[in-house]
């Protein structure tokens, strides 16, 4: 069910959502699913899920191979990690994992660029690319964590039968 369903989002990333932009910022909804899955069921998964993730929206872009991948591992990464859970609520700690995750995913996809030799304006690519993508999609990771939440219900198998 992984495959199917990554697949459909990084389809809906790169036909409808790739169109959308609020003050040049853009959603980026594999962003959104990889940390939001790295939250609900944890570093493992959360890696799975942004490598294959990563590698579909690649093949579907036209950047270098594994690009993305690498940065969405790296966001799942610093998702998967404790930071946040003592303040309480997994709504806030999405939000500040969802600055800190997309921040991590920009630079690491600029550094990545940088080096496959892609010419990469720092000054621009992070005031007027990041920055915003990082605030808007801060504000929409509390919008994945329902859906996520439920799957992660559904699919879950049942840890207390023998």
């Amino acid at each position: 069910m992984t495959l199917p369903l990554l697949t459909a989002v990084a389809l809906i990333q790169s036909t409808v959502l790739s169109r959308v932009s609020v003050l040049g910022a853009r959603p980026d909804l594999m962003l959104l699913v990889v940390l939001t899955w790295a939250v609900v069921r944890g570093l493992d998964e959360g890696l799975m899920w942004a490598f294959i993730g990563g590698l579909i929206v690649d093949l579907l872009s036209g950047g270098p191979l594994a690009g993305t991948a690498l940065a969405l591992v790296a966001a799942a990464y610093l998702a998967g990690q404790s930071l946040g859970e003592e303040v309480g609520s997994e709504v806030v700690r999405l939000v500040i994992l969802g600055v800190l995750g997309a921040l991590t995913y920009h630079v690491t996809l600029l550094v990545v660029l940088g080096w496959t030799g892609h010419p990469v304006s720092w000054g621009f690519s992070l005031t007027r690319v990041a920055g915003p993508s990082v605030i808007l999609n801060a504000v929409l990771a509390p919008f994945v964590l329902q859906p996520l939440r439920w799957l992660d219900q559904v699919t879950e198998p049942d840890r207390g039968v023998v």
